[in-house]
């Protein structure tokens, strides 16, 4: 399996590896990352005090290809260094985490097996969802589990169409920044690495 060069020498843990290079993989890791278990409430994202919160905006240098550094940090309120891992092959799938202690946030990625994937996300999600993606987006949900940060409570899936592929890329984040509107911010953030994903791959992203 090729690998993507990185910000960090230490790459995927082994036991995980092995499972990249096919759909059925990527599934079976989709699980895996989302089915964590956990204790404790974090902050409830409906809580009724969102601040005037700046914008999520879109510019370089970023983190997982697809995600802007600083929107990352917007979202998450997220100050410290964040160890980069990334691992795939850059025509078809991907992993990537960005961790410091534990991992803060992961980014999985493929051209195959979209709608499993997605079954998936919503068996997983469907009690914890915030929200259905806007139609214009693709489909795909976002959802808060309510869990402890270590086990990036926040998720989101997103099924598209890239030319004549149907990508997938779902998002999870250990945390969102007290007052912000995870539904907005993340809705936003997808948005940007859908669009980073057509320039990166060549192709025009549109509703799938």
């Amino acid at each position: 399996m090729a690998t993507w060069e990185s910000s960090s020498t230490d790459m995927k843990p082994p036991a995980l590896r092995p499972l990249a290079a096919t759909s059925a993989g990527l599934a079976l890791i989709l699980a895996l990352l989302t089915g964590c278990t956990g204790t404790g409430s974090p902050p409830s994202p409906n809580a009724s005090n969102k601040i005037a919160a700046s914008p999520v905006t879109d510019s370089p240098p970023y983190w997982c290809d697809f995600l802007p550094q600083q929107a990352v940090r917007t979202i998450s309120g997220l100050t410290l260094a964040l160890q980069e891992e990334k691992s795939g092959v850059r025509t078809t799938h991907g992993i990537c985490t960005l961790r410091n202690e534990y991992t803060r946030l992961s980014v999985v990625w493929s051209i195959r097996d979209g709608d499993n994937v997605l079954d998936i996300a919503r068996k997983n999600f469907g009690e914890h969802q915030l929200a259905d993606l806007p139609a214009d987006l693709g489909k795909g949900l976002i959802a808060y589990t309510g869990r402890l940060p270590r086990t990036n409570p926040y998720y989101t899936m997103m099924l598209f169409r890239c030319g004549e592929k149907r990508p997938w890329i779902s998002v999870d984040l250990s945390e969102v920044s007290k007052g912000r509107d995870p539904v907005s911010d993340l809705t936003q953030l997808l948005s940007i690495a859908r669009e980073r994903y057509g320039e990166l791959h060549k192709c025009t992203p549109k509703p799938n």
